[in-house]
């Protein structure tokens, strides 16, 4: 089974479940759940900054390029990627569990949980973005075609990269992260539960 962030002691629990009893603690687990919070914080933070510098700059699109593509595609980024940023805040300000609160194991599967169910649903989200962004690209294409000739190109190409890492890139990629968490929260209950038959 992939485990290839996990620290030494905790690659033990997901290599040898259902062989032999886990080797890991409490404290071990909640610091890999610890771990978890902090990169899903960092995550957070990039995204919510990506997102609004995007809000801002098709702002400043809107009203400096008097395209109807051009404006078009800008208002309809603005509202995704606000709406984008809003999301980001909610699931931040979410009520998590305190350590105090549960057991370690208990900890851990609940941040487990959260990171699958956070990169199941990062692709349907980002699938709202290709086409405002690509309008954007056409519209400029146009403004600029007559000017640069090599710019249409270019922003043809950028569109085209734009669908492929937003809708087939990106929500692959978060799926098989999202599968990856589900086989770790699956080990763990595995390991869980081979450990309270040893005890009985």
């Amino acid at each position: 089974m992939p485990c290839d962030e996990l620290p030494d002691d905790l690659n033990i629990l997901w290599k040898e479940c259902e062989m032999d009893r886990p080797a890991f603690t409490p404290n071990q687990l909640r610091a890999e759940a610890d771990r978890l919070r902090a990169k899903r914080r960092r995550n957070y933070l990039v995204l919510s900054v990506a997102f609004s510098s995007a809000v801002a700059s098709y702002v400043f699109s809107f009203f400096y390029f008097h395209n109807t593509l051009t404006r078009v595609g800008s208002t309809l980024s603005v509202l995704v990627c606000a709406y984008l940023v809003v999301h980001l805040m909610v699931e931040r300000a979410r009520a998590v569990p305190s350590v105090g609160e549960t057991d370690g194991v208990s900890f851990y599967r609940s941040e487990l949980e959260r990171r699958r169910d956070w990169h199941r649903g990062i692709p349907w989200r980002l699938l709202m973005l290709p086409v405002p962004l690509i309008l954007v690209d056409l519209g400029l294409a146009q403004i600029f075609a007559k000017i640069w000739p090599f710019i249409a190109p270019v922003m043809w190409s950028w569109g085209v990269f734009l669908l492929v890492l937003l809708g087939i890139w990106a929500p692959v990629k978060n799926l098989k992260l999202a599968r990856k968490y589900q086989d770790r929260i699956d080990a763990l209950d595995s390991a869980v539960r081979s450990d309270r038959q040893a005890d009985l």
